[in-house]
């Protein structure tokens, strides 16, 4: 439940009480003086947004929204744990207002893109994967996204245009400490860490689709309904764009477009799906429509064309993806080149194999991106020699490894026999 303090001109007592019994209103406190009548009530969250359009009928009334979970309890007292258990979602006008005053201050949104970004960069150039995570707990990606898909659901596009300029200022942002520390630091060669990093998965749309179900819905729930933390989510927004927003900027110096643009493709292919599921939730589970809050003056029509602009995006997206094969999903080929390299060792009866992968490199050989395919074997027959096993081997995969596209693409042999 939700706290409200209302003020009124006095003489609307009686109107007012009648309200607050209509929106079955708990506890309700009344005090009054020569001028004013002023009411302490306590509503359901999902009434909030509803009371308040109802007494705009009172003229000039002073609200005051406490955005803080109340337990009110009243006769009977048998019921007191029905009522406490009874936990509701925000009302429609405190999420669009708890949204806005999220915002915070331009000074903290560069300043925490800028320490997010210094630390991606260190975390790339050493290898350190840990490093990564730090900076997406301090990425303010998370807000702006939010609120972005905040403004689609309620038609203001004033909101949209102020929350998009922020997510792009905290890209550009990061973007630039990147390419300022590798200036400084100069790289010639990608790090094990950037190279796995900079392969977009075929699964890429998944986890900004889940990652802005998840931010909005944390946003819409109380905090008292919250099994996950808003910091949590927030990481989750922000797992899959502090990586490549370094990449972007290393990228640049380097001058490796191949980085350059699969990590700009991921950084958009986030907003947009992030964009679209937490539209979604915000319009259907947290109610937040252009008519659907108090003195809100949105646009249905503009939130239309926006979210099917978005969809229209993450359909083009798509078919660039699946188009250029594989430049766009080699993080997901590494692994069914792995299983189909696996399928083919395996028929071989003379050999035992210890590992395996595939793995693409970002370098180019005549044009087409290079598959390396690794094995360490162990002969059963050890009369083999070793490099006639290993001749037999790869010959074997040239001609027995198929899968698609596998005419776009350049494959390596390594194959190790390994001595018992």
């Amino acid at each position: 439940m939700r706290q409200l303090i209302i003020k009124i001109p006095k003489g609307n007592r009686e109107k007012m009480l009648k309200t607050v019994e209509e929106y079955e209103g708990k506890n309700t406190i009344y005090l009054s003086n020569e001028q004013y009548d002023v009411f302490y009530i306590y509503l359901s969250n999902k009434k909030v947004n509803n009371f308040l359009k109802q007494i705009d009928q009172f003229e000039k009334p002073e609200i005051t929204l406490i955005p803080r979970g109340v337990i009110s309890l009243y006769p009977p007292a048998s019921e007191s744990p029905d009522q406490v258990a009874d936990v509701q979602t925000k009302s429609s006008l405190e999420i669009y207002l708890g949204g806005i005053q999220s915002v915070g201050s331009m000074f903290g949104l560069f300043g925490y893109s800028f320490v997010a970004g210094i630390i991606v960069w260190i975390g790339l150039y050493t290898s350190t994967s840990y490093l990564l995570v730090a900076a997406m707990l301090v990425a303010p990606f998370a807000g702006p996204a939010m609120n972005a898909a905040l403004a689609t659901a309620a038609g203001k596009m004033d909101l949209l245009k102020s929350s998009l300029s922020r997510y792009f200022l905290a890209i550009g942002t990061g973007i630039l400490v990147s390419f300022l520390l590798t200036l400084i630091f100069p790289l010639t060669t990608l790090t094990p860490l950037m190279e796995q990093i900079s392969q977009v998965s075929k699964f890429a749309l998944f986890l900004p689709i889940v990652s802005g179900f998840a931010g909005a819905i944390n946003i819409c729930q109380s905090e008292r309904d919250s099994l996950v933390s808003g910091a949590a989510v927030g990481i989750l927004v922000a797992a899959s764009l502090a990586p490549p927003v370094g990449l972007v900027g290393a990228g640049l110096y380097m001058m490796d477009w191949q980085v350059v643009f699969s990590s700009l493709f991921r950084i958009l292919l986030q907003l947009l799906g992030i964009h679209l599921s937490a539209t979604l939730v915000f319009y259907f589970y947290g109610k937040v429509s252009p008519e659907g809050i108090r003195f809100l003056k949105g646009s249905k029509k503009a939130g239309l064309i926006t979210t099917l602009l978005v969809v229209a995006g993450i359909g083009a997206m798509m078919f660039w993806q699946f188009a250029q094969p594989p430049y766009l999903r080699k993080a997901s080929m590494n692994t069914e080149l792995t299983e189909e390299l696996d399928k083919e060792l395996q028929k071989i009866d003379f050999i035992t194999v210890l590992n395996k992968s595939a793995n693409f490199s970002n370098v180019k050989m005549n044009d087409k991106s290079i598959a390396r395919f690794d094995a360490t074997i162990i002969a059963k027959d050890t009369v083999i020699e070793d490099e006639e096993l290993k001749s037999y081997v790869i010959q074997f995969l040239k001609d027995n490894i198929r899968y698609p596209y596998q005419d776009d693409i350049y494959q390596v042999y390594d194959i190790k026999v390994a001595k018992d």
